[in-house]
């Protein structure tokens, strides 16, 4: 099996990874909206915990597929794109993975400046990483808005490219990202 990306394919590992990153950052937006309409404290505790959980799987997995995409060589594009339009997806493929790294620790950063444990189910907790400040937690907030919608714009650009690759250009790319052999 191959264990790295190589300049014809992704590994099987990195498009696994892929989806388990995708399917996580929906899991944190929708228990997000859980939080938001639990009627009771206790159910958005367990909610809060299990979002927090997840974030934690979600920055655990990211620091590896951050590592994988600086240290592999990225597949050669599929058809014949625009040399412009490869610099930008390689450039978002890499900041999207940082910042999978880095919004995580923002989050765990601005709670324990405010003074609130990262707890997960089963009683665990995860330790601040900050003393309570509350100066500290305005800095954080505001880098964190700051990265969030870099993130989500180069989150809007990722998807509009492999759309754009699947159902204008028709080639292969998003086949290529669900495990397929293709053909560059």
């Amino acid at each position: 099996m191959q264990r790295r990306d190589n300049g014809l394919r992704f590994s099987p590992i990195t498009v696994v990874l892929h989806w388990v990153v995708a399917l996580s950052l929906l899991a944190i937006l929708c228990l997000q909206v859980l939080i938001g309409q639990a009627s009771s404290d206790a159910t958005r505790a367990a909610f809060v915990h299990l979002q927090n959980l997840v974030g934690l799987i979600l920055f655990l997995v990211s620091i590896y597929r951050f590592w994988a995409r600086i240290t592999s060589y990225h597949p050669l594009p599929v058809g014949t794109p625009n040399p412009i339009e490869v610099i930008i997806s390689r450039s978002v493929a890499v900041a999207l993975a940082l910042a999978m790294v880095l919004l995580p620790v923002a989050v765990w950063a601005s709670r324990s400046a405010a003074g609130e444990a990262v707890e997960l189910p089963g009683g665990f907790a995860i330790p601040a990483l900050l003393p309570i400040h509350a100066g500290l937690k305005h800095v954080v907030d505001v880098l964190f808005n700051i990265g969030a919608s870099a993130f989500v714009a180069g989150l809007a650009l990722h998807i509009f490219g492999a759309l754009k690759n699947h159902f204008l250009l028709k080639n292969n790319t998003l086949k290529r990202m669900l495990g397929k052999h293709v053909e560059l």
